[in-house]
């Protein structure tokens, strides 16, 4: 039976999907890193070989019948490090069909199914990628010196930003300020600084603060809601300049915005300022859920090499 791997490789885990030509699952499995970075080149070549052996021996897959394999990860934009990971994978994948691509197009192809519309994922960082059937144009994933706006970075920052202003007397005091103190353990917001300069937190642990801005938001904080909606404005902005790039041909029809990222995914106050952000646009984009995950996506991808 004629089957295609898909991988969603990832700085802390890797997902692998096995479909059929109909598309049907035909098993999945998880394995160490596989973003190299985070994750040195031999231990990355030694968790896909790992996985890839394992999930074929246990699913009882002929490597022979292997049509294709397809690995998205975050930083393959970058040309070096594709030719890397397609490096490992000569030597390790069942099939000469291999293609190595950013995390963005296959999040695009789990979500639609189709691969055509649009994919805006707001996690740690941010970036949306927009497909027709003439053009791909992609927006965001500038990291977070020179974008990412919309992210649980960005959010997180703001409200760690807003929280010292107020202790200041330079802004409004805002619920932020009690909440983050007992998500930090803190007694005062002086030793903020401390916790984000001098313990080696990095850009994940700092977004992770994000959902802090959630709960003020139900409370009506107005400090909290200027938050959500400038993330939900920036990432409207980005959707829509990556329309605009695309350059759709379908009428009046609705282009699907499927959106991802733990962030979006996790924030009920941020999609629906985002829904709103783009209704009031008069845009064709339809916010709405992923149909499937990455790992499918790049599978899909694979199916089509």
């Amino acid at each position: 039976m004629r089957y295609f791997i898909g991988i969603d490789g990832g700085g802390t885990k890797t997902h692998l999907k096995a479909i059929s030509a109909e598309r049907r699952l035909l098993g999945e499995a998880f394995g160490g890193a596989s973003n190299l970075a985070a994750t040195p080149e031999k231990d990355v070549e030694n968790n896909l070989t790992v996985l890839l052996q394992n999930f074929l021996r246990q699913a009882g897959l002929s490597p022979a019948e292997c049509g294709g394999l397809c690995l998205g990860t975050a930083g393959a934009g970058s040309k070096s490090v594709r030719e890397r990971l397609e490096r490992i994978l000569r030597t390790i994948a069942p099939t000469d069909k291999i293609l190595v691509t950013d995390d963005a197009l296959p999040a695009l192809y789990g979500g639609t199914l189709s691969g055509y519309g649009v994919i805006l994922i707001s996690g740690t960082g941010s970036i949306c990628l927009a497909r027709s059937e003439k053009k791909t144009a992609r927006t965001g994933g500038w990291g977070h010196i020179l974008g990412d706006e919309g992210s649980g970075y960005a959010i997180s920052i703001s409200m760690l930003n807003a929280v010292m202003r107020a202790f200041d007397g330079r802004g409004p005091e805002t619920r932020l300020t009690p909440l983050v103190l007992r998500h930090l353990n803190l007694p005062s917001p002086e030793l903020i600084i401390d916790s984000v300069y001098h313990t080696g937190k990095g850009k994940s642990d700092l977004a992770s603060l994000a959902f802090l801005c959630d709960k003020a938001y139900d409370k009506g904080d107005s400090i909290a809601k200027k938050i959500i909606e400038h993330a939900a404005e920036a990432l409207s902005a980005m959707a829509l300049a990556a329309e605009a790039r695309a350059d759709f041909q379908c009428g009046n029809k609705v282009i699907p915005c499927v959106y991802a990222g733990g962030t979006l995914c996790g924030s009920a106050p941020l999609r629906t300022e985002l829904e709103g952000c783009l209704f009031r646009s008069g845009t064709r984009l339809r916010l709405c859920e992923c149909r499937e995950d990455a790992a499918f996506g790049c599978a899909l991808i694979a199916s089509s090499i």
